[in-house]
C-alpha cells in the first residue's frame, strides 16, 4: 500500500488534472474549426494542453504530429501522477505502461501483416522509451515475426507470442495475439489488485477492469454475429477474453449460441448486461459501451476516497478525452459536418 502522503498527493493531483479537462463548450468550439491548424492553435491557447503544444507553429504542423503530442501529454500526466508513488518499480500504477506496451506490439503485428513494418518508425512513441520493458527503437527495426520475438525475448510478451507463430507463408493471427496478450494483462492486473488492496479499493478496481473487459467481449461477439454469422461457436470463444466472472454460465452460453446479431442482443438484454444494449445498431453498441466506461469512470472519480481508484478513473477519462480529440481532428481534416462529428464524441 502507498503511504498516506503519497496516497493523498496522487488523489489530489488526479482531481486537479481532471478539473482542467476539455469542457463540452470547448468541444463545441473545436467542432467548428476549419482545419487541423486551427484546432492545434485553440488547444494551445485555450485549454490544458498549452504546455504540450507551446512550441508548435500551427500553420506548419500536420495531423499526425498533433495526435502524437496529445498522446505524449497524456503520458506526461501519468508520469506526474506516479512521481508521488514510493514504490514505482513494482507499483500497481505500472499497469498503464503494460497497456501501452501491448498496444505497440499489436500495432507492429498489424504493420507486419500489411507489409508496412517500416512505417512504425514514423509514428512510434519515442517519449516512452525510458520506461518500457523492451526497446522501442529495436521494435522499429522489426521486419518479421521472428524479429518481433527476438526483440521481446526477455519479456513475458515474447514467451506469450511464441503461441502465435504463424505457419510458413501465412499471416500472423492478429486476433490470437490480441487475445493472448489481453488475457495476460487482465489476469495480471487482477492479481496485482488482490495482492495490494483490500475492502472497497479492491472492489472498485475490480469493477472498473471487469466492466471494461466485459464491454470489449460484448462488442467483439456482436461484430462476429453481425458480420460473420456462420462463425462456429468454438472460434467465437477464441476471439474473446476468458475472464467473465459476473455472469452465470447458462446466460453466457445463450449469448455464444446466438446465431444472429439480433439473437445475441436479445440474449444480452435478458442478462445482467441489459443496460449495455438498447438497439440492434452496431454503432449503438460501440458508442454506448464507451459511454458506459465514461460515466462509470466519472462516478468513481467524483466519489473517490483513495488514490488507486482516483488514478484509474482519471486515466480512463483522459483516454476518452484523447479519443474525442482525435475524432475531431480526423473529422475536420476530412470535412465531416460538425453535427456528425459530435455524434461520435463521448460527452
Amino acid at each position: 500500500m502507498l503511504s498516506s502522503f503519497s496516497d493523498k498527493a496522487i488523489m489530489t493531483k488526479a482531481m486537479s488534472m481532471y478539473g482542467k479537462r476539455i469542457t463540452e463548450e470547448q468541444y463545441l468550439e473545436l467542432l467548428h474549426k476549419k482545419s487541423v491548424a486551427e484546432i492545434a492553435a485553440y488547444l494551445r491557447d485555450e485549454t490544458g494542453y498549452a504546455a504540450a503544444l507551446s512550441g508548435i507553429q500551427p500553420t506548419a504542423i500536420h495531423r499526425g504530429q498533433v495526435e502524437l503530442l496529445l498522446r505524449k501529454e497524456r503520458f506526461s500526466r501519468y508520469l506526474r501522477l506516479i512521481h508521488y508513488d514510493n514504490n514505482q518499480k513494482d507499483s500497481y500504477y505500472r499497469y498503464l505502461v503494460m497497456e501501452v506496451e501491448i498496444e505497440q506490439i499489436l500495432q507492429m503485428v498489424q504493420l507486419l501483416n500489411s507489409g508496412r513494418a517500416g512505417e512504425y518508425i514514423v509514428q512510434y512513441p519515442g517519449f516512452l522509451g525510458h520506461i518500457t520493458s523492451f526497446d522501442l527503437m529495436a521494435l522499429a527495426r522489426v521486419r518479421s515475426f521472428d524479429d518481433l520475438i527476438a526483440v521481446l525475448a526477455d519479456t513475458v510478451y515474447g514467451r506469450l507470442l511464441l503461441n502465435c507463430r504463424p505457419r510458413a507463408g501465412q499471416p500472423i493471427s492478429y486476433t490470437r495475439c490480441e487475445v493472448i496478450l489481453g488475457a495476460y494483462f487482465y489476469k495480471h492486473i487482477e492479481d496485482v489488485i488482490d495482492q495490494n488492496f483490500r475492502g472497497k479499493i479492491r472492489l472498485h478496481l475490480h469493477e472498473i477492469f471487469q466492466t471494461h473487459l466485459e464491454l470489449l467481449n460484448i462488442g467483439t461477439i456482436y461484430r462476429i454475429k453481425k458480420y460473420f454469422p456462420q462463425t462456429p461457436r468454438e472460434k467465437v470463444v477464441k476471439c474473446i477474453y476468458p475472464m467473465w466472472k459476473r455472469i452465470p454460465e447458462e446466460e453466457l452460453n445463450r449469448m455464444l449460441d446466438a446465431v444472429t446479431a439480433e439473437e445475441f442482443l436479445d440474449a444480452v438484454a435478458a442478462s445482467p448486461y441489459s443496460r449495455y444494449v438498447g438497439s440492434d445498431d452496431f454503432t449503438f453498441i460501440e458508442y454506448h459501451t464507451d459511454c458506459i466506461n465514461y460515466h462509470m469512470s466519472r462516478r468513481f472519480l467524483r466519489f473517490a476516497t483513495d488514490a488507486p481508484t482516483a488514478f484509474t478513473a482519471y486515466m480512463s477519462l483522459s483516454r476518452i478525452e484523447l479519443s474525442n480529440l482525435t475524432t475531431i481532428i480526423e473529422g475536420v481534416r476530412y470535412g465531416v459536418a460538425p453535427s456528425e462529428i459530435k455524434k461520435m464524441l463521448i460527452l
